[in-house]
C-alpha cells in the first residue's frame, strides 16, 4: 500500500474496472473499482456467475460465458453507486498484478519517435538530420511493406503495480519502457486485424523493465538480441493495476503514455505514434502462435528511455507509469540490504 500523496488522477478508475487485491492478511479477490474505492465483485454481484471467479486470471479463461454479463454489470449505475457509498478507499488494499498471464510478449521498437530518437542517439551529432530523415523513410517502408518484431519472455517477470523492486548493486542499466498491455480473452490464430481487435479482452499499464547492456551479447554479436538476459528479471514487468475491459477503451490509439522518475517527467506520448496498431500486432502474432484466453501483449514503448536521457534506475528511485484511463502504477527501487525490501 501506498499513501494517498502517490495517487494522482491517472490513478483513480474513471468508469468500473477490475482489480485482483485484497485487505491486509486476507486474500486476495476480484474487486470493483470505480475512481478511488472499491467493492469486493462477490459482495455486491453475488447472483452474477461471473462474480463466481475468484481472480481475474479465472474470469478471462471463461471470458467468453461471462463478458456479456460482466459488462452489463459495470455497465450498471447502481454499480458505481454502491461503489461510491459503501466501497473502501484503494488506498487500503493490497493491489496485486490484475492477472496472471498464460503466455507474455513484447513488441519491441513500435513507436515511431522512439525509433528516430535512438537512431540519433546512436550516430555523428553533425548527421542528425539526415539521420531522421532516412530512419522516417524506412519506418515508412516497414509500416508498409514489413511487419511487427514481437519476442517471448517470461511470466515470473510480472510484478505488482504498487510495489518495490530490488536492485542488486552490479545492475547498473536497468531502464524504463511504460506500454499499453492487451489482454486476450478469446482464442485465435491466422487472424486479420479485424478479428484480432475481436479478441480482446481488456487492457492494463505495463513497464517492461529492460537490461540495456544486456541487449546485445558481446560473445555472439551477430546473433542479434538476448531477450532472456535483458528481460529475465524477476519482478520488472509491472502489471496493472487495473484490468480495464476493451469496452471502456474504444480508440486505444489515442491512449496517452507516460512515465515519471523520481517525479521528473521522461516519456509522454501518445499510441497514435506506434508503427503498428495493437490489432495489426496481434493480426502478426497470431500467424506464429495461437493466441488464448490470458495472454498478454506489451504493444511497445515511446520516446524517452533512460538510455536517451544517460539515467538508469538505482535504489531510491520512484518510477510511476501511466496510461490515460488505465490507471497508475508505483514502482520503488530498494537496496537489496534495505529493511524494507520484500525477502521473496
Amino acid at each position: 500500500m501506498f499513501d494517498d500523496d502517490d495517487q494522482d488522477t491517472d490513478f483513480a478508475a474513471t468508469g468500473v474496472v477490475l482489480a485482483q487485491a485484497g485487505l491486509p492478511g486476507h486474500k486476495a479477490a476480484i474487486w470493483l473499482v470505480h475512481r478511488d474505492r472499491a467493492l469486493p465483485m462477490e459482495e455486491w454481484a453475488e447472483q452474477w456467475p461471473c462474480a463466481n471467479a475468484a481472480s481475474v486470471t479465472e474470469l478471462l479463461q471463461q471470458w467468453d460465458t461471462h463478458q456479456r454479463e460482466l459488462r452489463q454489470l459495470t455497465e450498471l449505475p447502481q454499480t458505481a453507486r454502491a461503489i461510491a457509498e459503501t466501497g473502501l478507499p484503494v488506498a487500503a488494499l493490497r493491489l496485486e498484478a490484475p492477472l496472471l498471464p498464460t503466455q507474455l510478449f513484447c513488441t519491441i521498437g513500435n513507436y515511431r519517435r522512439q525509433v528516430i530518437e535512438a537512431a540519433i542517439d546512436g550516430g555523428d551529432p553533425a548527421e542528425a538530420d539526415r539521420l531522421r530523415a532516412a530512419t522516417e523513410e524506412a519506418l515508412d517502408q516497414r509500416s508498409r511493406d514489413g511487419a511487427p518484431y514481437v519476442c517471448l519472455t517470461s511470466i515470473d517477470r510480472v510484478g505488482a503495480p504498487l510495489g518495490e523492486l530490488v536492485l542488486d548493486p552490479d545492475l547498473d542499466t536497468l531502464d524504463w519502457e511504460v506500454e499499453i498491455g492487451a489482454v486476450i480473452g478469446t482464442s485465435g490464430s491466422r487472424l486479420t486485424p479485424s478479428e484480432a481487435q475481436g479478441v480482446i479482452a481488456g487492457y492494463c499499464v505495463v513497464n517492461d523493465l529492460t537490461i540495456r547492456s544486456r541487449v546485445v551479447r558481446p560473445d555472439l554479436p551477430v546473433l542479434g538480441s538476448d531477450w532472456l538476459q535483458c528481460k529475465g528479471l524477476r519482478g520488472s514487468l509491472p502489471l496493472g493495476p487495473w484490468f480495464v475491459p476493451a469496452w471502456q477503451i474504444p480508440a486505444p490509439s489515442g491512449l496517452r503514455l507516460r512515465l515519471s522518475l523520481n517525479d521528473q517527467l521522461m516519456q509522454d506520448d501518445t499510441a497514435d505514434d506506434m508503427v503498428f496498431n495493437i490489432p495489426e500486432q496481434l493480426s502478426y502474432l497470431s500467424q506464429h502462435t495461437r493466441l488464448g484466453p490470458g495472454d498478454v501483449l506489451c504493444t511497445g514503448s515511446p520516446a524517452g528511455f533512460g538510455v536517451h536521457h544517460g539515467r538508469f534506475l538505482r535504489a531510491g528511485d520512484t518510477v510511476k507509469a501511466s496510461v490515460t484511463g488505465l490507471g497508475q502504477q508505483i514502482t520503488r527501487c530498494v537496496d537489496p540490504h534495505s529493511t524494507q525490501a520484500d525477502p521473496t
